[in-house]
């Protein structure tokens, strides 16, 4: 067993790497954008949302949210 692992050991270090990348640029973001879209629809809110849009205009704040979300999390500029 050793053996197999010592002649294909560079298979393993790229499978390990593969998924990491997989992770880091496609899985994480996609969470990210997913936890995002459910603030800014008011679904994890520990605030009152619809008090917060009728001040501030319900899509534009919606957008608002959204983008700052993804900001806090490193995916926006």
């Amino acid at each position: 067993m050793k053996e197999k692992i010592k002649k294909y050991w560079w298979i393993l270090i790229i499978i390990v790497v593969a998924g990491t990348a997989f992770y880091w640029f496609q899985w994480r973001p996609a969470e990210i954008r997913k936890e995002c879209a459910a603030f800014s629809q008011g679904k994890e809110n520990k605030f009152n949302l619809e008090q917060f849009l009728s001040k501030y205009g319900s899509q534009e704040a919606r957008d608002n949210l959204y983008k700052n979300c993804l900001r806090e999390h490193g995916l926006e500029k």
